[in-house]
């Protein structure tokens, strides 16, 4: 690999530029390797007309470029295989090589439908050879990446500069690669075209016209004459390009702020080696998180395969957590699933949600903060609850958080426990004391046949008699005011209410069942009214 390379500048920003020259073919020769020795090009319609949008290796050689019509291609090289473009599957695989790029930093974004940028700011030194200089770490870092998607099937050039338009230009107008610093940039910038600098099509051929071809043609000009001639544009991206004006790059997914990586020498592939390399990564997160005094709610593995796919695994905490045994079971749960292809060769853990987690004293006794509104208080309950979701699903393992209503359908709702805590959604702390609720309750209650009066003696539900030995009650429950009236009712003055008996039949059996007012028995009322005034709403057990 043939570079260019100045004395180091400690602390510079870096961002490499890579621009794969033909993602589309190298998409299909990827796909169908007997392609790959034939002059292979797409095409799509463009105003009316079939032109070129890619070539292969072998079929720029024959003499075809992007732009060209299919009747001249064909007169070229009769030849060549013709595939119409898909920019969606482009668009596809080239999201699928920013997530491959993470390997070498956090800090990968899209440039463009067929370049990426990656800010290895700080992270050569992974790359380095032993004794070697910053220079050659950079060195080491390009090499890896541009013999990987070589042996990948992908052919691109790349460059690397202290600023992200300075990095793309180099990339696709300069030297391949090149790597410059901050002192040599204007001077590596100067050789290339006032079109690397993305201005547009009429600017350009404005600067074209009276002689200014090149960047440094343009350099020693003052930017209030170059932006009064030649627009804003060209003295802005000027100055981006040369660090004088901000120019950030946005990666997605989002970068987590703690991250640990584990290369390997060779891949690897059986179950023990991948659980015992997971351990390891547990361990660094973990220490990282309890220096910090915090825990994650949330972990993202990222396992990068030999043959350029990337496998990812997340698991979550229904509180924070930093106990790397408990983490490790979690995984346990997911790593069964995991294919490791040919090998892995390198493994990222991530933790995107972190909150602060003091240390705590244990428990003696198994304790419930159901007072407080959390069902997994106890820090036991959690871990028992973060297996069931890693096993089940994070969506499938569901709490119950209170709701400001004394109507029982309206008093709790319920959330994942993989979710924020309950106070994250304003939940209401649970009453202090209620009388005995039934743990089950009926949707919708069902009407009885009840013999008695206003106080029940007898009942009769699903075709069989209940004769009533013990009861309690009543305890009336009104519902909102502001619902009736919402729902076209009258004024709070015809708002009813329910009157809830607990009952016990000659078999020990227990109810919970209410008698409608006048004013909720008829239909359209807010609990369903009907003809029935007596109605059987929960189950003892």
């Amino acid at each position: 690999m043939k570079a260019a390379l100045d004395s180091a500048a400690g602390g510079a920003r870096r961002i490499a530029s890579l621009w794969f020259l033909s993602l589309a073919t190298d998409r299909l020769e990827r796909a169908q390797p007997a392609l790959a020795d034939r002059p292979l090009a797409t095409y799509a319609e463009s105003h009316n007309a079939l032109l070129l949008t890619g070539v292969n290796r072998a079929a720029h050689l024959a003499g075809l470029t992007p732009g060209m019509s299919l009747a001249n291609a064909r007169a070229i090289e009769p030849d060549v295989v013709l595939k119409r473009a898909e920019p969606e599957a482009d668009a596809a695989l080239l999201r699928k090589l920013r997530d491959w790029c993470l390997r070498y930093t956090p800090w990968a974004a899209l440039d463009g439908p067929d370049g990426l940028f990656l800010d290895v700011t700080g992270c050569a030194h992974l790359f380095a050879a032993p004794g070697g200089s910053d220079n050659s770490d950079e060195e080491a870092l390009l090499q890896d990446m541009v013999e990987r998607l070589n042996e990948l099937g992908f052919s691109l050039r790349l460059a690397l500069a202290d600023t992200p338009l300075a990095a793309a230009a180099l990339a696709r107008f300069g030297p391949d690669p090149a790597i410059v610093q901050t002192e040599p940039l204007r001077r590596a910038l100067a050789e290339l075209p006032v079109q690397a600098l993305r201005i547009q099509a009429g600017p350009a051929e404005d600067l074209r016209r009276v002689g200014l071809r090149l960047i440094g043609d343009i350099l020693p000009l003052p930017r209030a004459s170059l932006a009064a001639r030649f627009g804003f544009d060209l003295a802005q991206r000027l100055d981006r390009a040369l660090g004088d004006l901000a120019d950030p790059i946005s990666p997605d997914p989002f970068s987590a702020p703690y991250r640990v990586r584990l290369n390997f020498p060779d891949p690897i592939g059986l179950p023990e080696d991948i659980a015992r390399a997971v351990d390891r990564l547990l361990a660094r997160m973990t220490a990282r998180l309890e220096r910090d005094g915090k825990g994650c709610r949330k972990l993202e593995l990222q396992a990068f395969r030999a043959d350029g796919d990337m496998r990812r695994l997340t698991v979550g905490a229904a509180r924070a957590a930093r106990d790397p045994k408990h983490l490790a079971r979690l995984f346990a749960e997911r790593l069964a699933g995991l294919d490791p292809g040919f090998g892995i060769d390198a493994m990222v853990l991530s933790a995107p949600a972190v909150e602060d987690l003091a240390p705590v004293q244990e428990q003696a006794a198994l304790k419930t903060d159901a007072q407080e509104g959390d069902p997994v208080g106890d820090p036991r309950l959690s871990l028992l609850a973060d297996q069931l979701a890693a096993r089940l699903g994070p969506r499938r393992v569901l709490r119950f958080t209170a709701r400001d209503s004394h109507c029982p359908e309206r008093a709790c709702r319920l959330y994942p426990v993989m979710e924020a805590d309950a106070s994250s959604h304003a939940a209401p702390a649970w009453p202090a004391w209620l009388p005995p609720r039934p743990p089950l309750l009926l949707a919708p209650p069902e009407p009885l046949e009840v013999e008695g009066g206003s106080v029940p003696q007898g009942f009769r539900w699903r075709g069989r008699s209940h004769i009533i030995r013990r009861l309690e009650g009543p305890e009336r429950l009104s519902p909102e005011w502001w619902l009736l009236k919402d729902r076209g009712q009258d004024a709070p003055s015809a708002m009813s209410a329910r009157d809830y008996y607990r009952v016990e039949d000659q078999e020990g059996r227990r109810f919970w069942l209410y008698r409608e007012t006048p004013a909720t028995a008829r239909p359209g009322g807010f609990f369903g009214g009907g003809d029935a005034a007596w109605r059987l709403h929960g189950l003892f057990q």
